[in-house]
């Protein structure tokens, strides 16, 4: 594999950045689910082992270009996309998993005032507030597209529009789902809500894996790739210590509770550099793995003769689309909120609706992909992953 050395340093400990050139020839995706552009730039830091894009001037451009027309879950009207369990299909909204999660942690009173930074148009909220219609909510934006659908949640007493320094009170219950990973420097973002917390109170994070998912890399407007370490280690630079991490709790993704700590004073991470290198062997390790399988889906859809659909229509699915694309005349999903509807200007059926005979590629985790496969194949159709992953 190509590589070399890129400035600017680590966003995350300011080490020294190695890049993985063979990123380049890769299209990307912005995270709500729109071709982007090939020749980003993918590194890793050789003293934290964090994976990241590079932040650098050009970098900032292309996502205040992204945010400037993001629509987000496009493909389902606005819906929250559902997240589905691997063996039997069954559907269910990220945020209803996630106060489940909360609920069973122990974390949630009965009262309280929550945060939710990030909001979009609302799903965390209205999913909290039908739980817990006791608290009081506040949504945090960067604009105010969505203002007049989250103030309608019943609960939500403002949506904040701009910089979280302006944001008055305090709160029991702070909420990033899907932010940090797209926040230069996440240690200090974080260090600026050790004022926004109330005694005792909980922060959620919630990103995607690197680990167990090779499409985050693909994601433009994503600035850090975490994995359960490099987050603990992010975490441990602010006032917060991690009181839980649970991986895959919600499929490629990582679920975080921090709190205040008291004792804990603000300092940069202090490791050895036995773990530090192991860190970064580790997760170039994983690079490679995950370019190796991204270029193994792109070499199976470029053999195929004739048409095929894709399965999914989220980041994989359009990032595979997009780059084989006249290949693709379909896409096939279980979201009821996306079937009927289009994605790319091509349709979306649901798995019972693809025509006999047909060829469907399944760009997953690998794993995952089996276990879809294998859940699918009464149907008379192939369902299609590289070959090795079947053995």
């Amino acid at each position: 594999m190509k590589s070399g050395y890129i400035k600017p340093d680590c966003h995350t400990c300011g080490g020294e950045l190695f890049y993985m050139a063979d990123f380049s020839n890769f299209l990307q995706v912005t995270s709500d689910c729109r071709p982007w552009k090939t020749e980003g730039n993918l590194a890793i830091c050789q003293a934290c082992g964090t994976v990241q894009k590079p932040v650098t001037d050009a970098w900032l451009k292309e996502t205040d270009a992204i945010y400037a027309g993001y629509d987000i879950y496009s493909q389902s009207g606005g819906v929250e996309q559902s997240t589905f369990a691997q063996l039997t299909g069954a559907a269910q909204s990220r945020s209803v998993k996630l106060v489940d999660w909360l609920t069973h942690g122990g974390y949630i009173s009965t009262e309280g005032k929550l945060l939710d930074i990030g909001c979009g148009n609302g799903g965390f909220l209205r999913a909290f507030g039908s739980v817990y219609p006791d608290w009081s909510m506040t949504g945090l934006e960067l604009n105010d597209r969505n203002q007049m659908v989250v103030e309608a949640i019943p609960g939500v007493e403002t949506l904040h529009i701009g910089s979280i320094d302006n944001l008055p009170g305090q709160f029991n219950l702070i909420t990033l789902i899907h932010v940090l990973e797209h926040i230069p420097n996440p240690g200090l973002f974080l260090q600026t809500l050790k004022e926004k917390l109330l005694p005792g109170g909980i922060l959620l994070i919630e990103v995607p894996n690197l680990t167990t998912s090779p499409f985050d890399i693909l994601i433009a407007d994503h600035c850090t790739h975490f994995t359960g370490s490099t987050l603990v280690k992010v975490v441990e630079q602010t006032p917060f210590t991690v009181v839980q991490l649970q991986e895959d709790y919600i499929a490629k993704e990582l679920t975080a509770a921090i709190q205040l700590s008291d004792q804990k004073i603000f300092s940069p991470p202090q490791t050895t550099n036995e773990d530090c290198s192991y860190k970064y062997t580790q997760n170039t390790h994983t690079l490679s793995t995950h370019l190796e399988y991204l270029q193994s889906l792109l070499d199976l859809a470029n053999s195929i003769s004739g048409e095929v659909g894709i399965f999914g229509t989220s980041i994989a699915g359009t990032w595979l689309a997009e780059s084989v694309q006249d290949k693709v005349t379909f896409f096939v999903d279980e979201d009821p909120n996306r079937i009927g509807r289009h994605h790319l200007s091509k349709p979306i059926v649901s798995p019972d609706g693809v025509k006999d005979g047909s060829k469907v590629l399944i760009p997953l985790p690998p794993a995952i992909a089996v276990k879809v496969a294998n859940r699918l194949s009464h149907l008379n159709c192939e369902f299609l992953v590289p070959v090795s992953l079947n053995s």
